[in-house]
């Protein structure tokens, strides 16, 4: 960039911090075609996905120390409900 600093792709971050295209936990899970599209593989509460998108976020802290932010705005959850609140700060 411009200014020195450089872009990293969220999905490249996402893929090396142990969720590669594909990866299933229980009824939720990554899309095979690409990391940053989180999938409800039958029966997965909205609660499970956020919570999957937690951990995601959690693991790209954890080995980049690099905060992902989502896209995404949650409608249904409480403003103060932390597994929303740990995902938007």
């Amino acid at each position: 960039m411009e200014n020195g600093e450089v872009k990293i792709p969220a999905a490249w971050l996402i893929e090396r911090s142990g969720f590669g295209r594909g990866h299933i936990d229980g009824a939720v899970g990554l899309s095979t075609k690409h990391p940053l599209a989180i999938i409800n593989r039958a029966g997965a509460t909205a609660r499970n996905v956020v919570r999957f998108a937690r951990r995601i976020k959690t693991s790209v802290r954890d080995r980049f120390g690099i905060n992902l932010r989502p896209e995404p705005v949650f409608i249904g959850f409480n403003a103060d409900d932390p597994d929303v609140a740990s995902l938007t700060s």
